[in-house]
């Protein structure tokens, strides 16, 4: 066991590392948008709750916000679209991919409490933070 631990002890450390970096980055913007959310009636009991409600958000989110990502650059790509189009079917694709993760770990998660337009709303500006990425992709 101390043979294996000593080979994979820089691997480990560097998966841990950005792991705690992630859910450090995680959990700012978590309670950045539960600020937000709060003015528009969303219901907490603990910090903790915030964090672990945006974590898994994101985790339920992902596959659908990866699909958001690619099929405005597929649809542009075959010319269905003209680009500012294409970053607005983003934006609405990536909005929904998160009302979809925060409203279903809303649903099962009794510690918070979010109403629909909290979740509009910060799903939207979540969305709109990606627009320069998705910009930069549809160029290429």
């Amino acid at each position: 066991m101390k043979e294996i631990w000593n080979r994979h002890k820089e691997k480990l450390t560097t998966f841990i590392l950005c792991g705690l970096l992630f859910v450090g980055i995680l959990s700012i913007i978590a309670l950045l948008c539960g600020a937000i959310m709060k003015i528009f009636g969303f219901e907490y009991e603990s910090i903790g709750s915030i964090i672990l409600f945006f974590v898994i958000a994101t985790i339920i989110s992902y596959p659908f916000s990866l699909i958001a990502e690619i099929l405005p650059k597929v649809v542009l790509s075959f010319g269905k679209l003209p680009k500012q189009m294409a970053i607005l079917f983003y934006i609405i694709l990536d909005a929904f991919a998160t009302f979809y993760g925060l409203r279903v770990v809303d649903y099962f998660m009794q510690s918070v409490s979010a109403t629909d337009i909290s979740i509009i709303i910060v799903s939207l500006i979540l969305a709109l933070f990606g627009i320069n990425d998705v910009d930069k992709k549809l160029k290429e």
